[in-house]
């Protein structure tokens, strides 16, 4: 069973109580708690509890003004989110990630580039904030760290059988907005 980095929703509460949407003030204090307070359980335990946030890299991939974009899949592991797009590569960061307690966040992070995506030529990573969503049952027990990276040459999705990929600008991606997660939806409102 898989063990996922979980946060007690009332430790963050001064920091996302009544937003809905990115978090961009206190963001280092907020992290630190994170890194501080964070604990594992399991994953389904995790999925259905909203007294816990599952704490959830999320790196938007840039090459110009091009935003790498992904759908998932039906195969993929949450089926509330199937065929969904997204602009955000990540997932939940597991106990293997702790070698070290204040890097638990960026190794999590990096895991999860390596399992979805081969990227040729990454860039440094660029904080933009926190998402947060509590309007929603998968939003209500995650919270998402989001970054933007500029990347050169060719970025493949490596798990073919729960996502696919394409390249497309902001207008270009505005064609999908109903058919968008929420959390990509926040994060183009954030990045454009």
């Amino acid at each position: 069973m898989e063990n996922v980095l979980v946060v007690r929703t009332e430790k963050l509460k001064k920091y996302i109580q009544g937003i809905d949407g990115m978090v961009d003030t206190d963001r280092e204090a907020l992290v630190d708690t994170i890194i501080n307070e964070h604990e594992f359980i399991p994953r389904p335990d995790a999925e259905v509890d909203p007294s816990y946030k599952q704490i959830i890299p999320y790196v938007v991939l840039r090459q110009g003004d091009k935003i790498f974009t992904t759908r998932r899949l039906n195969k993929g592991g949450e089926a509330r989110l199937h065929g969904k797009v997204s602009i955000g590569i990540g997932g939940h960061i597991n106990p293997v990630d702790e070698t070290e307690k204040e890097k638990v966040l960026m190794r999590g992070l990096e895991r999860e580039l390596d399992e979805e995506v081969y990227i040729e030529k990454r860039g440094e990573l660029k904080p933009v904030g926190v998402i947060n969503n509590d309007s929603n049952d998968v939003g209500s027990v995650h919270l998402g760290l989001c970054f933007t990276m500029e990347v050169q040459g060719k970025v493949v999705v490596k798990e073919t059988e729960k996502l696919e990929g394409l390249w497309l600008t902001i207008p270009e991606l505005m064609d999908y907005w109903d058919n968008m997660e929420e959390w990509t939806q926040i994060a183009i409102n954030a990045i454009k």
